[in-house]
C-alpha cells in the first residue's frame, strides 16, 4: 500500500481551482491508495481537518463534476500562517504516514509551502511539497498565465464589452461608467478589459496601479473623451497608486483587515466610488459605478475553456512530478508556450507586476502585446451584432 498523498487550497477561490483537484484525483489513480485533504489549507478544522478524496480516484464522473465546480472544495484561508499550523500540518501528515503534498493557490500559499519545507528539514523530516498554481491575480513568479486567470479576464472582457451595449442605449442619460475589478498591486485583470475592445467600443481608459494617476490630468482626460466619444468607460483596478505616493482615495477607505493584516478595500466604499464621487463633483457628469467584485471569480457560466484545461494540465503535472522526481520542494512554472517546469519554492515567493512591454503611455494604458493574453487565456467568445 503507498502512503497517503495530501493536497490544499489555499487564498481566494478561482472559478477553476477544483478542476485542478479533479486532475491531481486523475493522476494519482493507481498509484496512490488514498487522496486527503487538508481542509481550509493551513489553517485547519479542528473538529476534522482532514477531507478523505480517495473516492475520486477512478471515479471519471465525479472527477469530471469536481472539475466544473466553482468555489474550493477542501475550504480556503486567508489567516497569517503560524509555527503551530506548520506543526499541526506535519503532525497530521505523519500521523497519517504521508511525506508528500501539494499546496494548490498563489502567492501566499507558495510562501506557506516554503516555510512548512524548512520548517520539516529543521525537524529532520523529508517532505515531498509541489506548488501548483492558480491565481486570478496572474502575479505569481515565473508564470505567464496562471490557472484561474484565464475565467476571470473572460469575465471582466464579456462584462466591460457587454455592459458596454446598457450604456450606449443610456448615453443620453449616463455620462461615465466606471467598472472596478479586483486586484490589490497588480492590473492583469483591469488590463483584460481591452480583449474585445472595438474601435469606440468600451473601455475608453484603463487605470492600473503600474501607472500612477494624477487626478488633474484623469478629469481633463474625462472630458475630452465625454466629448470625443459621447461616454466614458472607465475600467479601474481595487486600488491604484497616485502620483506623488500614496493610495488614489485612500482616506475615502475604510475597509477591515484580514487574516494576514492588510486592509481590504474590496469591502471598503472602493476605488471606483471615489472616482464616481470625484467626477460628479468637480465635471456633473452622471457617472455610476459597478462592482461585481468576487463575483469575477466565481461564475462557472464564464469559465475559459482553455483555462480550466491548463487547471486539470497543472494537477496531472504535480502528481507526476511529486510521484517521480524523488525528494522536492519545487513549484510548477508555465512559459509563454503554456509548457511546464519547476522552480525551487524559495524563488517562486512575491508578486510580479505587469512588465513595461505589456504598458503604454496612451489613455488605455495597454500595449498590442498584451492582446496575445486575450487569445491564449479566455477562450473563444461569440461576437456581437
Amino acid at each position: 500500500m503507498t502512503s497517503p498523498l495530501f493536497v490544499l487550497q489555499g487564498g481566494g477561490p478561482t472559478a477553476v481551482i477544483n478542476a485542478t483537484l479533479a486532475g491531481i484525483a486523475e493522476q494519482a489513480t493507481g498509484r496512490y491508495d488514498r487522496l486527503l485533504g487538508l481542509q481550509h489549507s493551513f489553517e485547519g478544522d479542528t473538529n476534522s481537518p482532514i477531507m478523505d478524496l480517495s473516492e475520486l480516484l477512478g471515479n471519471p464522473d465525479a472527477q469530471k463534476r469536481l472539475a466544473q465546480t466553482p468555489g474550493a472544495l477542501l475550504g480556503s484561508s486567508r489567516k497569517k500562517v503560524t509555527d503551530q499550523d506548520i506543526s499541526n500540518v506535519l503532525n497530521l501528515m505523519h500521523m497519517s504516514g504521508s511525506d508528500s503534498l501539494i499546496g494548490i493557490g498563489g502567492n501566499g500559499t507558495m510562501a506557506a509551502l516554503n516555510v512548512l519545507a524548512n520548517y520539516a528539514a529543521d525537524k529532520g523530516h523529508k517532505l515531498k511539497i509541489v506548488g501548483a498554481p492558480k491565481t486570478v491575480d496572474n502575479d505569481l513568479p515565473h508564470v505567464h498565465i496562471a490557472p484561474g486567470y484565464g475565467s476571470a479576464a473572460r469575465f471582466i472582457a464579456m462584462a466591460t464589452r457587454d455592459y458596454d451595449r446598457d450604456f450606449l442605449a443610456m448615453d443620453t442619460f449616463d455620462d461615465v461608467t466606471i467598472l472596478e475589478t479586483m486586484g490589490r498591486d497588480s492590473g492583469w485583470l483591469a488590463a483584460a478589459s481591452v480583449f474585445l475592445k472595438d474601435g469606440e467600443a468600451a473601455p475608453h481608459m484603463v487605470l492600473l496601479p503600474e501607472r500612477p494617476v494624477d487626478e488633474t490630468e484623469l478629469l481633463q482626460r474625462v472630458e475630452e473623451i465625454k466629448n470625443e466619444v459621447g461616454r466614458v468607460f472607465i475600467v479601474t483596478n481595487e486600488l491604484l497608486n497616485a502620483k506623488g505616493g500614496g493610495l488614489i482615495g485612500e482616506s475615502y477607505q475604510n475597509g477591515p483587515t484580514d487574516g494576514l493584516g492588510r486592509k481590504m478595500y474590496s469591502l471598503s466604499l472602493g476605488t471606483g466610488n471615489y472616482l464616481t464621487q470625484l467626477i460628479w463633483k468637480e465635471l456633473g457628469l452622471q457617472t455610476r459605478c459597478l462592482r461585481p467584485g468576487n463575483l469575477g471569480r466565481a461564475m462557472s457560466f464564464c469559465v475559459s475553456e482553455p483555462d480550466r484545461h491548463l487547471a486539470l494540465r497543472v494537477g496531472r503535472a504535480a502528481v507526476d512530478m511529486i510521484r517521480d522526481m524523488g525528494t522536492v520542494e519545487d513549484m510548477i512554472t508555465i512559459d509563454p508556450s503554456l509548457n511546464f517546469g519547476r522552480r525551487a519554492l524559495n524563488e517562486c515567493v512575491g508578486q510580479t507586476h505587469m512588465p513595461e512591454r505589456l504598458l503604454s503611455s496612451d489613455p488605455l494604458g495597454i500595449s498590442e502585446d498584451f492582446l496575445a493574453y486575450g487569445r491564449v487565456a479566455i477562450g473563444e467568445i461569440t461576437p456581437l451584432f
